[in-house]
């Protein structure tokens, strides 16, 4: 029996209010936007990836930085890999490094699905996380 090849199905980005920001990140400087990226994929495993940016280093509104991911969609998870070291430079620092924590998080969680790790329950409630989101994207 062949496995099928794990795709990324869905892309979600949240920019937090400053409640769910406290609660993701603690003692986050009030100076920045907080959020959080989801990957979602064709084998029912979601990659969680947050991020904090200075509110003077977001270049346009949200949704313009965020669309830069949506390339991402329909790749597995090493060529996802692969186009975000590519984007690195053009992307710069905080990009980068929230796609790839959501994409090293998806790793983890096909290589264990049975170690039963769960995010904090106030994530799996997506009418919490809505209510709590500034501006939201998804692919």
């Amino acid at each position: 029996m062949m496995v099928p090849e794990c795709k990324i199905t869905r892309i979600e980005c949240y920019r937090f209010d400053d409640e769910l920001s406290d609660k993701l990140l603690p003692g986050h400087n009030r100076g920045c936007h907080c959020g959080m990226i989801t990957l979602s994929t064709s084998l029912g495993t979601c990659g969680l990836g947050d991020y904090a940016i200075p509110c003077g280093n977001l270049k346009g509104d949200f949704v313009q930085w965020a669309a830069v991911f949506q390339k991402l969609k329909g790749l597995s998870l090493e060529d996802g890999l692969h186009y975000v070291y590519l984007k690195k430079e053009a992307w710069g620092a905080v990009r980068t490094h929230m796609m790839e924590s959501a994409l090293l998080d998806l790793s983890v969680k096909l290589g264990h699905v049975s170690a039963g790790i769960r995010e904090p329950d106030f994530l799996s409630d997506r009418s919490y996380v809505f209510d709590h989101s500034e501006a939201y994207i998804c692919f």
